[in-house]
């Protein structure tokens, strides 16, 4: 049988240690979510706890086993999903569900913690490669890469390390970038390079949509300040070498630092960065999200294209969740 992108055609396998279980005929829900501020990319599933032969699946089936899955739109199915096993719930009410979330290898780095400490000049690309080297996951980089300042980060998740880095890259270049996990590698790239871009049309696939304008966040005034060399036992407080404006006539002060080291002289890129921060969070922003006709391939961090109501024109996924038994989608969304 032949699936299609509108109705397509789901294969769930359960790898343990003693057998394999294709529970795709059994399935009564079956979500794929890629938060905003997650790295890593999760599946839920739920199958009624049926017994195996002398067992139940329950007893047979436990976090570290590998879930896989895989999707037809046509002839041929094509993996999406492959992760661990991580949570495992047992209702024991009529229906005896049981539920199982599992997620790809960058959640271990959400849930890790280290020390890094990187020289002066050490480029985005290498300290990346450092990181991930050290935890066991290859590295697939396709994105900006500068040269950065000397870096220690203390007791942090591995994944707010490897964000850490990043976000100064985006701060002083001003392109963002979309962390995945493809191919077996922590991969790293330009948003909205998809060469296939969806369509949402109101009258076809577009179901609800809602925009929402929020001052959260916004940064209207970035202080620049540098450290400051002691000549004597007692600190020296920071002293402040200039301030980049932006709109607090119109939104009021709301203000941002940044931090140069004692031998970081100039301040031309200091200002520079001031700038992108400006340039980003210097307005009211605005959350959109739509829901949709489920699309098995949109994935967080591709453009796509919507003549949903208000939402109309080319909008970058931030976040999503698949409901796909039901058939449903819901997008969050940045123009």
């Amino acid at each position: 049988m032949e699936g299609t992108l509108q109705n397509p055609i789901y294969k769930c396998t359960i790898k343990t240690k003693k057998a394999v279980y294709n529970v795709s005929k059994i399935l009564t829900g079956l979500t794929v979510t890629q938060n905003q501020d997650d790295l890593a990319q999760g599946v839920t599933i739920t199958i009624p706890n049926i017994k195996d032969k002398k067992k139940y699946l329950y007893n047979n089936i436990t976090v570290r086993d590998t879930l896989i899955l895989s999707c037809k739109t046509g002839k041929h199915y094509k993996e999406i999903f492959r992760g661990t096993i991580w949570e495992k719930d047992y209702t024991s009410d009529v229906t005896k569900d049981l539920s199982l979330t599992a997620y790809d290898r960058l959640i271990y780095l959400q849930n890790t913690k280290d020390n890094f400490f990187f020289a002066k000049g050490k480029s985005t690309k290498s300290i990346l490669q450092t990181i991930c080297k050290r935890w066991g996951v290859k590295l697939d980089f396709q994105y900006k890469n500068i040269k950065h300042k000397r870096t220690i980060i203390r007791e942090v998740n591995v994944s707010d390390a490897i964000i850490a880095v990043l976000n100064e890259v985006k701060k002083k270049t001003g392109t963002k970038y979309v962390i995945s996990f493809e191919g077996g590698a922590l991969t790293v790239k330009k948003r909205g390079t998809n060469t296939k871009i969806y369509t949402i049309n109101k009258k076809e696939s577009a179901l609800t949509e809602n925009t929402k304008v929020t001052m959260d966040g916004v940064i209207t005034k970035v202080a620049i300040y540098r450290e400051q060399e002691s000549q004597s036992t007692k600190e020296q407080p920071p002293k402040k070498v200039t301030v980049v404006k932006g709109d607090t006539k119109k939104y009021g002060t709301l203000q941002e630092i940044i931090m140069r080291d004692s031998d970081d002289k100039k301040t031309v890129h200091a200002k520079k960065e001031a700038k992108e921060i400006l340039k980003e969070h210097g307005k009211p922003k605005y959350e959109r999200t739509l829901e949709a006709v489920n699309n098995p391939y949109v994935r967080k961090g591709h453009k796509i294209k919507s003549n949903a109501g208000a939402l109309a024109g080319y909008y970058i996924v931030v976040g999503v969740e698949h409901d796909c038994l039901n058939g449903k989608m819901k997008l969050e969304v940045e123009k």
